[in-house]
């Protein structure tokens, strides 16, 4: 039966934690990152109705380029505004919940294997991503950006889960 320095594990792999999870807890993208993409959905805007503006007023002339690209930033600037304040990390009396724009992935509390920490670029990054692995591979990997607002329950329930890239060592 394998071991857990962390919590007892059972015969199937999960970990029952000694520290319990931020019950009921929501973790939303930091409001600085959803300030910045309002500014950036407003940039968009104005960028569009500045193209259309001189379309309209007779100074340019409509062509496949201005129409792709008009949408094209307008899309763009849209989809980064609705995932910086649909995203959140969300924890229920039993499961995790990695939620977005179009998806939502969960996993039981019980099911939980372990956590593991990526900082891409070799750890030159100043962003890093936290994942948790799941005990079945049923069950969806969460993946998540440090750039939620996270608090020392979110930090103490994490750690407290086994560290699979110290294990992989």
């Amino acid at each position: 039966m394998p071991s857990s320095t962390n919590g007892r594990t059972s015969a199937f792999g999960q970990v029952e934690m000694n520290n319990s999870a931020p019950f009921l807890a929501v973790y939303r993208v930091k409001s600085n990152l959803r300030t910045a993409a309002l500014a950036f959905l407003a940039t968009g805007l104005i960028f569009a109705f500045a193209i259309w503006g001189r379309v309209k007023l007779g100074l340019d002339q409509p062509t496949i380029e201005t129409v792709l690209v008009t949408w094209l930033v307008m899309l763009g600037t849209v989809f980064c505004a609705l995932h910086a304040f649909t995203s959140s990390l969300r924890f229920t009396t039993d499961a995790v919940e990695k939620r977005s724009m179009l998806t939502v992935a969960s996993i039981p509390l019980n099911e939980i294997r372990g956590r593991r920490q990526i900082a891409p670029g070799g750890g030159e990054a100043n962003l890093r991503f936290y994942v948790i692995v799941p005990a079945h591979r049923s069950l969806p990997t969460i993946k998540f950006a440090e750039y939620h607002e996270f608090d020392d329950a979110f930090y103490d329930w994490f750690l407290s889960l086994p560290d699979l890239d110290e294990k992989a060592k």
